[in-house]
């Protein structure tokens, strides 16, 4: 079960994976495992999956709707990179998104035995509206990510 909770600028997910530390942040951090469980819908895809992890590095990831054209972009820059445990990174959407302000996420990697709690913080929205379909996204995007990640 997935854990949320939502106010009128952040929002926090916390979901414990049954999958160790590593092989979580390995799977958050690494472009060949992002496109295969970043997407915010099982039909799309993700076409772009670009990351410098290192302070100050650059990410960029795109997931494409195939019933639109060209796909949804966000980048940013990593603030704090501490492996396998946090990462902080910056979060804007490039044109044409709907969204053209920046927030900031905050994920934690805690160990717990052979498992891991995943907490992920994103703050710094406008408005309700925005973190509520923010949320949504992440969601979708962990159930994807414990899927890869989760033994079977």
């Amino acid at each position: 079960m997935v854990e949320t909770s939502t106010s009128e600028n952040s929002l926090t997910i916390r979901k414990t994976i049954q999958a160790a530390q590593q092989r979580v942040f390995d799977a958050w951090t690494r472009p060949e495992h992002l496109t295969n469980w970043w997407r915010a819908n099982p039909k799309w895809a993700t076409e772009i999956a670009e990351i410098d992890l290192r302070v100050g590095g650059s990410y960029r990831l795109g997931m494409r709707d195939p019933e639109q054209d060209g796909p949804f972009v966000c980048f940013g820059e990593f603030v704090e990179v501490t492996p396998p445990e946090k990462l902080v990174y910056t979060w804007s959407w490039e044109p044409p998104a709907m969204d053209s302000y920046e927030t900031l996420v905050t994920v934690e990697f805690i160990a717990k035995g052979e498992a891991t709690e995943l907490v992920l913080t994103h703050e710094r929205f406008p408005n309700a509206e925005a973190a509520a379909r923010h949320n949504q996204g992440w969601e979708a995007c962990i159930h994807n990510l414990i899927q890869l990640v989760e033994p079977t």
